[in-house]
């Protein structure tokens, strides 16, 4: 059986013309000087159709803000013979993190048999190799191969912001561990690696990916009735979708992998996972529950402080300063958090019995 490997295509939102009809243009680099946004779609954005439309979106929402000067790009997948949903899997269990297997061993053998054809063929994908030599390897290196000094890796890395969504959030995170296997066969020593890829900001709405241990610096924002995401993490999620009517919107900080999170955010629960709620007009189609314009809120005010950011050439490392105001009360979600995370310990705990004690 042949193995036919993965591949990307990135689009940049243009200026519409005869060469560009729908305001996006195929690239094959992008500026290591200037600011620029990268989309990492979900699995589906398997063409420039699908690509262009989450950048455009994103563009909008810039363009609202009068940021009109970032660079907005974004990503179309071509899987080839890989399973992005078995790809994601072997990450969660990098991870150790509980996913859910099928009750069917036939199921069961039918996935590890895609999984170690995955591994054989493409141990590292080849779209993730693409994404490194296009997006991370030019700001860290010269054109001869020689590491940039700190200052300027930092500089770059921090001129682009990533936006991910559902898969995407699975492909910044295999992103990050690749650039940082391959910065140390650059000879660069674990301390400027660190302060390298904390440079990178990573802004994710529904990741279907490990939300900790996270190498860039990253930001999600969920729903707990989101079941896409809830059957691929452990008892947080469990205890998300379980209790989604008393989750009001808070925030879990970076040990639970700088989270905010509400019970619902949308009229119509049955597109809870989508990303859409980001523009105002929005809500036309598909109203925000009050807790939903929370978070979404919170996510708006980070994308576009990120891109005010890229513009300075900076990163900023508090998530506070990112997601505070507008109507967002940064303090109040991280206490909310606090107290939701202390209900879920006292339930497991209940949950446990006690050493000589029947459940």
């Amino acid at each position: 059986m042949t193995y036919s490997k993965s591949s990307i295509t990135i689009i940049q939102r243009v200026t519409k013309s005869d060469d560009a009809p729908y305001g996006a243009s195929v690239i094959k680099s992008l500026p290591i000087d200037k600011p620029v946004f990268v989309v990492f779609g979900g699995e589906l954005t398997n063409d420039l159709r699908g690509a262009n439309s989450y950048a455009k979106r994103l563009q909008i929402l810039l363009y609202e803000n009068n940021i009109p000067d970032v660079g907005v790009y974004s990503v179309a997948y071509q899987f080839g013979s890989r399973n992005p949903g078995a790809e994601r899997a072997a990450l969660f269990r990098t991870a150790r993190r509980r996913i859910e297997n099928s009750d069917s061993p036939i199921a069961r053998d039918k996935n590890a048999k895609i999984l170690d054809n995955m591994q054989q063929n493409e141990p590292t994908p080849q779209y993730i190799k693409q994404l490194f030599d296009i997006l991370v390897r030019p700001r860290i290196v010269d054109n001869a191969g020689k590491p940039f000094d700190m200052a300027t890796a930092v500089k770059n890395m921090s001129r682009m912001k990533i936006y991910a969504h559902c898969h995407g959030a699975a492909v910044a995170w295999q992103l990050a561990n690749y650039m940082y296997d391959e910065m140390q066969k650059l000879g660069f020593d674990e301390q400027n690696i660190k302060k390298i890829q904390s440079a990178v900001l990573v802004i994710q709405h529904s990741p279907i990916a490990p939300l900790v241990n996270q190498r860039f610096f990253t930001i999600s924002f969920a729903s707990a009735e989101d079941s896409m995401m809830a059957h691929h993490n452990n008892y947080m999620s469990d205890w998300m979708g379980e209790n989604s009517g008393d989750v009001v919107p808070a925030f879990f900080d970076s040990k639970y992998g700088n989270l905010f999170i509400a019970g619902r955010l949308k009229e119509r629960a049955f597109k809870e996972h989508d990303y859409i709620g980001l523009l105002p007009f929005d809500e036309e189609i598909w109203p925000l529950t009050d807790d939903g314009k929370i978070i979404f809120t919170a996510e708006r005010n980070a994308i576009v402080r990120a891109a005010e950011d890229a513009k300075r050439s900076v990163t900023t490392h508090s998530v506070r300063d990112l997601t505070n105001g507008n109507g967002v009360d940064f303090d109040t979600l991280k206490h909310s958090g606090d107290m939701l995370y202390k209900m879920m310990i006292n339930d497991l705990h209940r949950q446990i019995p006690k050493p000589g004690r029947q459940k």
